[in-house]
């Protein structure tokens, strides 16, 4: 590989691939406990738009020149410590108020201070999601545990 992201990306295609082949083995649910989608579906999705983006990754990585000295920023470690954050909050806040939270504070870690764009994230993108997966999949998300008692 001519270019660190080239590895990367390959490395995050054959992980893909496994959890996809992981997928295989999950057991079939009754037909009046599947609210019209199977439980592959879901993993499966998120596995082709990481393998594709990887892949992406891949071709971007052999166009570069090598660079002598390559270091992960701060970034990295930032965002991966606000989606592990996300995934302990999901249980307590519920999906939607966690991808809301996720959608304000990712922007403003990259960087982002016009408000007026975070706030329109922040509300669209679990209005989209609801409306997606709620709405026209038959889906629920997990309300949190502080939602509970007004569901």
């Amino acid at each position: 590989m001519r270019h660190q992201d080239s590895l990367i990306g390959v490395c995050l295609v054959a992980f893909c691939g496994f959890v996809f082949w992981l997928t295989m083995g999950f057991d079939e649910v009754p037909p009046m406990l599947s609210q019209n989608v199977p439980p592959t579906f879901f993993p499966r999705l998120v596995l082709s738009i990481i393998a594709l983006l990887s892949l992406a990754l891949v071709v971007q990585g052999l166009k570069k020149e090598v660079d002598a000295k390559e270091t992960i920023e701060p970034a990295v470690f930032v965002t991966a410590a606000i989606i592990a954050v996300a995934g302990l909050l999901l249980s307590f806040a519920g999906t939607l108020l966690t991808l809301s939270l996720v959608a304000i504070v990712l922007p403003i870690a990259w960087g982002e201070r016009r408000a007026h764009l975070i706030g329109a994230l922040a509300v669209c993108l679990p209005a989209g999601v609801y409306l997606i997966f709620s709405l026209a999949l038959g889906i629920r998300f997990p309300a949190g545990r502080l939602f509970e008692g007004l569901l």
